[in-house]
């Protein structure tokens, strides 16, 4: 036998034979390279699960801070100091400031606007005495009046003058209080009867409820229609100080009196006065006499 073939003989004897002892050691291994194939591999476009990325955590937005409640809106309301509550006022006590109130009666009506006007322009204010109707039929009027840093009033429903049961003084000042809230956002605690009277009813009513029944010191008898120059000098040559004024902004044509309060306002701001609603007028009275108090010795 050849020596070379002898070699090559025994070669693959070798092989085999490692190859069976490779088989036999090794089973599992085997199986799984062969478990491996092509086939198995998926797709480039969709790759297993735990070689992906792992997302970015999604980061949610901070929910809003809740705003903390706004406190109720307190109405506005229009009141004397305590001691003026069911009280009949004239005029006020004041001496160490000059003021006067200028007040309107039965609005608010398209005279209303034109007073408004004049007190704008002159930087004034004043009191404005409703009576329900006009204040059903004008509301938009009458929140303009306090708008602009007026004060305003009850003055009845109707503006009845005769004698009336307690039942309808109710009717009438309480419908009209709550007509002024409707159209105003306001409440009021000035109360002023028709006509001045004070025997028929309404007042006794006004004052059962807290309200302080406004009068006046000065009247120039503008419902008569008289010249605007009349009713100017009127009021200016009466004026003091503390003192309330009595017009109208209702009833009809008024003006005479749009044109006396473009007057009158000038004039007295020369002399020195300011104009100052009535709670305002009575608020001066209130802190005038609690400083005369206090000064006093003790």
């Amino acid at each position: 036998m050849n020596t070379k073939f002898t070699k090559k003989l025994w070669f693959k004897i070798a092989i085999i034979i490692g190859s069976m002892v490779v088989i036999l050691l090794f089973p599992d291994r085997l199986k799984t390279a062969n478990s491996n194939s092509l086939a198995q591999i998926p797709p480039f476009g969709n790759p297993p699960p735990n070689l992906l990325k792992p997302p970015k955590p999604q980061i949610l937005p901070s929910p809003p801070a809740t705003p903390s409640p706004k406190p109720p809106q307190q109405p506005l309301v229009f009141a004397p100091p305590t001691q003026f509550r069911s009280q009949i006022v004239y005029k006020a006590s004041i001496s160490d400031s000059k003021v006067i109130a200028l007040t309107f009666d039965d609005g608010p009506t398209s005279e209303t606007l034109k007073i408004l006007e004049v007190l704008q322009k002159h930087n004034a204010i004043a009191t404005f005495f409703c009576l329900g109707a006009n204040l059903r039929e004008n509301p938009e009027i009458a929140k303009q009046v306090v708008k602009a840093g007026n004060a305003i009033g009850n003055h009845t429903w109707h503006h009845y003058y005769h004698n009336v049961s307690e039942k309808t003084a109710s009717d009438e000042i309480d419908n009209t209080g709550v007509h002024i809230y409707r159209s105003t956002g306001a409440k009021s605690l000035l109360f002023r009867p028709p006509g001045g009277r004070l025997k028929n009813g309404f007042a006794d009513y006004a004052q059962k409820k807290n309200y302080v029944v406004v009068m006046w010191s000065i009247d120039p008898k503008d419902f008569l229609q008289p010249p605007a120059a009349a009713i100017a000098r009127s009021v200016v040559s009466r004026a003091t100080s503390g003192a309330i004024v009595l017009l109208h902004d209702g009833g009809g044509d008024r003006q005479q009196t749009v044109e006396a309060v473009s007057a009158i306002i000038p004039k007295l701001k020369q002399q020195g006065y300011r104009f100052v609603t009535v709670p305002q007028l009575l608020q001066m009275q209130a802190a005038q006499k609690q400083q005369t108090a206090d000064q006093k010795p003790k």
